[in-house]
């Protein structure tokens, strides 16, 4: 069962930021996933939310400010006064980093945005730059994005995120598995309490990897493993592992 660091080691530094990355290298964990947008002048930024209000010392949104406005925000600081002066990465710092951390996958979610095709495309011509493609997972709750995905580069893993599901958003989406193979995922991303041991079974007989987000609680992961859960997505890399080795 792989152990993916959620926007990095987030609960040992801040989110999203190189220093996150590096300490889930440290903790061991087998991945890491982020979160990528672009800039208005079309660079490739880690970022989850749409605006830099909730991790750095600015406002506004990432899609609206230059590369070079976003490096004179301070995106450390507001974790601890350690993490002083961290900048926002760029995609490729990110992808330098984790080819010499060796993770064994890459996980890069993409938002919604009006310059999705822009964004997919940079992010693959990224991917090939550095020969990433058999470590890097496109994740995103839009499919046309993962479509685009598949597309550009049809070798590409790619996989569906679920959202927390209330029945009408489960009668909508209807069967995951089904969905998933009809559309060519690589991976069913469900959120931890809306999949089963059944989908899990039936996911791998279609050859689709189930890999659920945020797993945070321990007690969850004797049960994953029982069902052959492919991996998990965490803010606890550390103690995910060490749980996972004790079983």
């Amino acid at each position: 069962m792989l152990v993916i660091a959620h926007r990095g080691a987030n609960r040992y530094a801040p989110q999203n930021t190189l220093e996150a990355f590096r300490k889930a290298i440290e903790q061991k964990a087998d991945g890491v996933e982020t979160d990528v947008r672009i800039t208005k002048d079309g660079h490739l930024v880690l970022c989850h939310n749409s605006t830099i209000k909730a991790t750095s010392d600015g406002s506004g949104k990432v899609n609206e400010k230059y590369l070079g406005e976003l490096f004179n925000y301070d995106f450390g600081s507001w974790y601890g006064s350690r993490y002083e002066n961290t900048a926002i990465p760029t995609l490729d710092e990110f992808f330098r980093e984790m080819k010499a951390g060796g993770v064994e996958l890459i996980d890069i979610e993409l938002k919604r945005d009006k310059r999705g095709k822009n964004i997919v495309s940079r992010v693959i011509d990224q991917v090939r730059r550095y020969s990433l493609e058999d470590k890097v997972l496109i994740s995103s709750f839009d499919t046309n994005l993962l479509r685009l995905a598949k597309e550009i580069e049809p070798g590409i893993k790619t996989g569906r995120l679920y959202p927390i599901f209330g029945n009408s958003v489960a009668t909508r989406l209807g069967d995951p598995v089904r969905n998933a193979y009809k559309n060519g995922y690589d991976y069913l991303l469900p959120f931890r309490s809306y999949f089963t041991e059944e989908i899990v079974r039936r996911a791998h007989e279609y050859g689709i990897k189930v890999m659920p987000w945020t797993v945070n609680k321990i007690e969850l992961i004797s049960k994953f493993k029982q069902w052959g859960v492919d991996g998990i997505i965490t803010d606890y890399p550390d103690v995910m592992r060490n749980k996972i080795e004790s079983l």
